[in-house]
């Protein structure tokens, strides 16, 4: 039945209710002395209850009774016929008031008014003789009157007839099937009519009890009640009245419901108080049938009443869609019959109920997350919308029992498990969260499952324990001790391994004769796998300004950012940590919604401040100024405007967002180009791993339970377990520069589709426009702004049109963001835009080299300009990509020079291979430099030197002839006592040949080492 039919027979039933209510205002109940001639002076047409219906409506099937002056004339007078014919009105005149036309029903018998008639029409006829019984159940929907007696109009006016309507009944179960047990044993009955209130019969053809269905009509689904299982709310406070209790004492209060003439229930004596076994129960059949717990108004009838024993009635019911329960009915398929007692009205509804068959399936086999985070779980369920579930077992050192049920009916309960918290004496709502079902906790839940509660047993289904409670439960398991609770399971939180997850399709959980746990229906299992956290890789990103909470979902952040070590500053800076173990205990400084929402940077704070935890988080500058702290990421006290932390639990990551426009992001003032290094560690302990604090708050503790002494809480007590991750990048000025730059200005070619382009360190994505403008006195003079979109490389490039202008007109271009100049450059047109310079290195000086630590080195190379245009470039020495030397140079298009880097000191440098090379901003030349460790100035058998490097003499094959080799090193000999002969050198290396040309600048160097490993052999050789 759709809502407007349901709508449009209400309204009708309030309309009739209404017409009939000013009808016997109208008319009175004294009699009939006031009614229209046409029926007679005391003539009328009334109900069952007395009431006159002339005018009014009645439902087909409840009788109408004609009483008054005409029918007891005619019944009294011999000489006439004790018979008045029933019509049915086909027409009425114009006005619609009179009948004109008329159509024969019946003929229908005048009856003397015995006592065997309803008291209420007796009294209403006013001592009358006789009376006319009109039964309307088979009569159509329409006006009907008397004629043939006495007054009794041939063609009455509509006021004198009465109106015959058909009530509408519907009856429907929301479900075509249900269970005998368990959650979906439960389904919701509409019942609708286009009447205002009324009774019926409810029976199942004969295949249900009265009892049984008292027990299915009455639930405790549209109820509530207290953990002890009262109804509240609507019995006296000293009244204990469970929902049983209703059933049982709707049965005990049976006698005092009857049957009236029109078939409906009557309540007798409603308001006196029922007795069970001659006890009051202080409870009346007026509240029985108006709890809540009993929304259709059951009663069962007198045993006196037919079929008292396979009916019930509800009684005085307007529509109602309420659930009713099928637990505990036999499995079959069931016909239910709704008749209303005082009219025609029937509807029947079918319902199929099945053995319950619970299955439920786990979405995952394994669920992995790392320990200390939160993982996410969700249980289909079939026949069923409720289950329970064991995180846990006896080998793992951990058990928590759940009740689940699936609340928005999707046939599933997703839910989610902080794995720092569970087990500890936290509060539930920092251990489970589901957003749309219910799951109640043994351990966590205030007051355990209380209605829901298992029942824990042995093999032979005896209740374990003094209760057959959860820590009965567990202390079989030998999981706690007498005294102890579920919160005393564990000494740290729970560690890296393997936790199996199993559904129940009841309520039985049991401990065998193994002292293992088993449920009594398991129907899924799977595994909760929980890996050893750390701390990975750091990343730095940059993203459009803005408030660090402009985007709280991390995919439209992922989507904004661009990975680099340089941030703009007022661009938002993010720092990307693979890292995981900690949003579980994020979530319990914060909520389960900061994992969608975002957590403050306070989180971040309040977790670096709680020492036993052994997570250290710090953004920091790299130098402080004057006597003040270097300037940090304001964690402490920083608004989410300014720092937001969105996580990634599933996958490890953490993204720290920062607005650096805003003071409130740092702790000090921000200096230009302020580099800093973001670190995240996990510390752990040689000595102790993480236990909790017995004093604590029921989370926190620290190595060996002291919350003073850092222990990461899954890290083993040993050498070496800290865990470090480091990135540096820097806060920079915002700049941009020009491409086309020919000396001081940026060449514009004259035309219509102009480029201006150029590089920025300003953040993709942002607002950016490059204007072009004249100087003063250029004409025709022009200003021109272009938006321009800043690519991934940091690369922009605009066109404009110039073609109006001369060449070698002059201008300013400018670079901007969010409308404001950041760069800007002179300009000129030119009639083409000459190729960009491009510094070329070559020639580098020395190449391939081998010195000793500590040597100092000379090094000179190439630069050209190819290009066109003129410009000035930084071009820099580097060993293994460290810059140790720059000079600035100049060059115009088609230029070079040589630049020299002088006296390079090694010292710093270990021995081993470097590559080293000249770079400039286009290109770069490098070689290998192999630097050998220094001699330390003693000799092979440890004594100390004597003062003289050997015998003077070098080697010629034999142990020492005085003289060097086929040459000369210098004056002959190797060593005088001084270095030489007093000079650097004599002009000639050793046969009067220039030193080799692979190592320009170190022949010296290198002979002399030679010479000196020669003394060094000779000496060995003497020894």
């Amino acid at each position: 039945m759709t809502n407007e039919t349901n709508t449009r027979k209400k309204a009708s039933a309030v309309f009739f209710s209404l017409v009939m209510v000013l009808s016997v205002t109208a008319v009175g109940f004294a009699g009939f002395a006031g009614s229209a001639a046409a029926l007679g002076a005391n003539d009328g047409y009334v109900d069952i209850d007395g009431d006159q219906v002339q005018g009014s409506v009645v439902f087909q099937g409840q009788n109408v009774y004609l009483v008054g002056d005409s029918v007891d004339s005619a019944y009294n007078d011999d000489s006439v016929s004790n018979t008045v014919n029933l019509r049915r009105a086909t027409n009425y005149d114009d006005e619609g008031d009179t009948v004109t036309n008329s159509q024969q029903v019946e003929q229908l018998e005048i009856e003397e008014l015995t006592e065997d008639f309803p008291q209420d029409v007796r009294d209403a006829a006013n001592a009358g003789d006789a009376v006319v019984e009109i039964d309307t159940d088979d009569l159509e929907a329409d006006d009907y009157f008397v004629r043939g007696a006495g007054d009794l109009a041939t063609n009455p006016e509509q006021s004198e007839t009465f109106e015959v309507t058909v009530q509408d009944l519907s009856t429907e179960f929301d479900d075509e099937e249900v269970t005998d047990e368990g959650s979906n044993a439960v389904t919701e009955l509409d019942i609708s009519s286009d009447r205002g209130a009324y009774s019926m019969n409810a029976s199942a053809d004969g295949d249900l009890s009265e009892t049984e269905l008292v027990n299915l009509f009455v639930t405790g689904e549209n109820v509530d009640v207290n953990d002890d299982g009262y109804i509240t709310d609507e019995f006296d406070a000293d009244e204990e009245v469970t929902v049983q209790d209703v059933r049982d004492y709707l049965i005990a209060a049976r006698d005092k419901v009857s049957v009236d003439d029109a078939g409906n229930p009557v309540l007798e004596n409603p308001d006196e108080e029922i007795e069970v076994d001659d006890e009051d129960t202080g409870v009346t059949l007026t509240e029985l049938v108006e709890t809540d717990a009993n929304p259709f108004g059951v009663v069962a009838y007198n045993t006196d009443e037919e079929d008292a024993d396979e009916q019930v009635a509800l009684y005085n019911q307007g529509d109602t869609a309420q659930d009713v329960s099928f637990n505990g009915v036999d499995t079959d398929e069931y016909e239910f019959t709704f008749e209303v007692g005082d009219t025609e009205a029937e509807d029947s509804a079918s319902i199929t109920v099945n053995e319950q068959d619970t299955t439920g399936d786990f979405s995952q086999g394994v669920y992995t997350q790392a320990a200390g985070d939160i993982a996410n779980m969700t249980l289909e369920l079939e026949d069923t919308d409720d289950a329970y579930v064991q995180i846990g077992d006896e080998e793992s050192g951990f058990i928590d029992v759940l009740y689940v049920e699936d609340d928005d009916d999707d046939g599933e309960v997703t839910f989610q498990v902080n794995t720092r918290t569970l087990g500890t004496s936290a509060d539930y709502d920092d251990v489970y969260d589901s957003e749309e079902d219910i799951v109640e906790s043994e351990i966590h839940s205030d007051g355990g499952l209380g209605d829901d509660a298992p029942v824990y047993q042995d093999e032979d289904e005896n209740l374990l324990g003094d209760e057959g409670n959860f820590n009965d439960y567990l202390n079989e398991l030998d999981l706690i001790d007498d005294e102890e609770d579920g919160t005393d399971q564990l000494v740290r939180p729970l560690q890296p391994t393997n936790y199996e997850v199993a559904a129940n399709g009841n309520d039985v959980f049991i401990v065998n004769d193994d002292e293992e746990s088993e449920l009594d229906n398991e129907v899924d299992l799977a595994t909760l796998e929980l890996t050893e956290p750390g701390v990975g890789d750091i990343q730095t990103w940059t993203a459009p300004s803005g408030n660090a909470d402009d985007d709280t979902e991390l995919q439209d952040v992922l989507d904004t950012v661009n990975e680099t070590d340089e941030i703009a500053e007022d661009d938002r800076l993010v720092i990307q940590a693979e890292a995981n173990g900690i949003y579980g205990h994020m979530v319990q400084i914060e909520d389960f919604d900061a994992l969608d929402d975002g957590f403050s940077a306070g989180t971040l704070d309040e977790i670096d401040t709680r020492t036993g935890e052994g997570v250290n988080i710090e953004i920091e500058a790299d130098d402080a100024t004057g006597n003040q702290d270097a300037t940090s990421l304001n964690l402490a006290d920083a608004s989410e405007n300014d720092i937001l932390v969105l996580v990634d639990n599933e996958n490890g990551q953490m993204y720290i967002i920062a607005d650096t426009s805003s003071s409130g992001t740092f702790d000090g003032d921000l200096d230009p180009d302020a580099e800093f290094t973001a670190e995240i560690e996990y510390e752990g302990d040689e000595d102790n791993r993480f236990e909790f604090d017995e004093d604590g708050n029921g989370i926190l503790g620290g190595a060996g339970g002291d919350q003073d002494e850092a222990a990461f809480p899954y890290f083993p007590a040993e050498d070496d377990v800290t865990q470090t991750s480091t990135a540096e990048f820097t806060i920079a000025d915002r700049d941009a520069t020009f491409d086309n730059v020919d000396g001081d200005e940026v060449q514009v070619a004259l035309g219509e589709e102009s480029t201006v382009s150029g590089m920025t360190n300003v953040a993709p994505g942002s607002d950016a426009s490059v204007r072009i403008q004249s100087d003063e006195g250029v004409t025709p003079s022009f200003v021109e702004t272009t938006d321009v979109e800043i690519n991934e490389d940091g690369e922009f490039s605009g066109e404009f049109d110039v073609s109006a202008q001369s060449v070698n007109d002059t201008g300013e271009v400018s670079f901007r963001v969010a409308g404001s100049s950041i760069a800007d450059s002179d300009m000129r047109i030119v009639e083409t835009v000459g190729e960009p310079a491009n510094f070329e290195v070559s020639d580098l000086d020395p190449q391939d080299v081998t010195v000793t630590q500590g040597d100092a080195i000379d090094v000179s190379a190439t630069i050209e300009n190819t290009g066109e245009n003129s410009a000035t470039q930084t071009v820099e020495f580097q060993v293994d990509g460290d810059a140790v030397a720059d000079q600035d140079v100049e060059l115009d298009g088609g230029e070079d020079t040589t630049v020299e880097f002088t006296d390079i000191d090694t010292s710093s440098l270990d021995p081993g291979d470097y590559e080293h090379g000249v770079f400039t901003d286009d290109d770069s030349q490098t070689a290998t430099l192999t630097v050998e460790e220094a001699d330390d100035g003693g000799d092979d058998d440890g004594e100390t030197d004597d003062g003289e490097t050997d015998d003077g003499e070098t080697d010629d094959g034999e142990t020492d002839d005085g003289e060097t080799d086929d040459g000369e090193a210098d004056d002959g000999e190797a060593d005088d006592g001084e270095a030489d002969d007093g000079e650097a050198d004599d002009g000639e290396g050793d046969d009067g040949e220039e030193t080799d040309d692979s190592t320009p600048g170190f022949g010296a160097l290198v002979a002399l080492v030679a010479l000196v490993a020669a003394a060094l052999l000779a000496t060995r050789r003497r020894d």
